[in-house]
């Protein structure tokens, strides 16, 4: 129920997100023209909407630590929801003081086209319909690896980008600030991908388990159903060879 739950009220938060980064870009004329964002990189000044919009951001992931108290989080669960709550916020606050929020705006869509794709899995299958869950599972697994990477790509083309930049149009001090929440990003990336592959191995590890131990149960049931079946066929046997001998008698 605690999953059902926390994943239940995250999910639209993620579809918020891409919606709003999705109405800024088009009020900003730059869904047909992604690549002028490198133009507004880093962003000296802001338009109010844009601002606006990462402000909310901000603002739902801080009010994601007292919630924990609301949601009666266990306190054994509690320690990885502020570890986690505080990856999400650290970069997101470094893009905003740094002035990386357009390209982070793009790296915060794909993460969270994944993240939607990962809570609705959660909240079918914490509903009881665990092989419709299974599919999504499976997509959810394809868009997490093609998110990591596309967002690391991003990254470092990213810092390419602002490393072309002239003195006048970024100071040194400003690009060594933008490279520390641009490498923060990409070890991010590199961590996620990490977890995913133990993660898949891990659920190999179990299937194997899983399709072992109910091998072993076919075969133990097997052997029962040829056992019972000897066992019959020698009664019988037994019953026919006692008729006999009571005939000849």
């Amino acid at each position: 129920m605690s999953e059902f739950m926390d994943q239940g009220s995250t999910m639209p938060f993620y579809i918020a997100i891409i919606a709003g980064a999705v109405y800024v870009f088009i009020q900003e004329d730059l869904v047909y023209n992604l690549s002028s964002i490198w133009e507004h990189t880093p962003a000296d000044s802001m338009p109010m909407l844009m601002k606006f919009y990462w402000i909310l951001i901000m603002a739902f992931v801080v009010h994601q630590y007292p919630e924990m108290y609301f949601m009666r989080v266990k306190d054994e669960e509690m320690p990885d929801k502020i570890i986690g709550y505080t990856a999400y916020l650290i970069p997101i606050l470094g893009a905003y003081l740094t002035g990386l929020v357009y390209p982070a705006t793009i790296i915060l869509v794909i993460h969270c086209i994944a993240e939607v794709l990962k809570a609705l899995s959660d909240v079918i299958e914490c509903s009881g319909n665990g092989e419709l869950a299974q599919p999504l599972y499976r997509l959810w697994s394809v868009a997490f690896v093609v998110a990591r990477n596309a967002i690391a790509a991003l990254t470092v083309v990213t810092f390419f980008k602002l490393r072309g930049k002239t003195p006048d149009e970024i100071s040194q001090l400003r690009f060594v600030a933008c490279s520390v929440v641009l490498l923060i990003l990409l070890t991010m990336q590199i961590y996620l991908g990490g977890k995913f592959v133990q993660t898949v191995l891990s659920w190999r590890h179990q299937a194997k388990e899983v399709a072992l131990a109910q091998k072993k149960a076919d075969n133990f049931w097997q052997q029962r159903k040829e056992q019972n079946k000897e066992a019959k066929k020698a009664r019988a046997e037994k019953r026919a060879a006692k008729e006999l001998v009571e005939k000849e008698d």
